[in-house]
């Protein structure tokens, strides 16, 4: 085998060796996008329940405001009815 032959053997194996990393990086990227793809789902739904939690958070802190204050007219009330002569 003549020295042009080897250089050409070389070219081949390198040719086979850079398409399988090829390869081997596409499929990754592949799974990369498909994790991204999963993220941004799970994300979407994460701030769905977020903004439910605020608006459930935002009524529950109305009641409670409702409820404090219609504690504190009862007492007041409660007072009244103590003080009275």
């Amino acid at each position: 085998m003549n020295d042009l032959e080897m250089i050409i053997k070389d070219l081949e194996i390198q040719v086979q060796a850079l398409e399988k990393n090829n390869k081997m990086l596409k499929d990754h990227i592949d799974s990369l996008v498909n994790a991204n793809e999963r993220f941004r789902s799970i994300d979407k739904a994460h701030k769905s329940i977020n903004g439910k939690l605020r608006l459930r958070i935002n009524m529950l802190e109305e009641n409670n405001k409702k409820l404090r204050d219609d504690v504190q007219d009862k007492d007041e009330l409660i007072e009244d009815l103590y003080d009275y002569p």
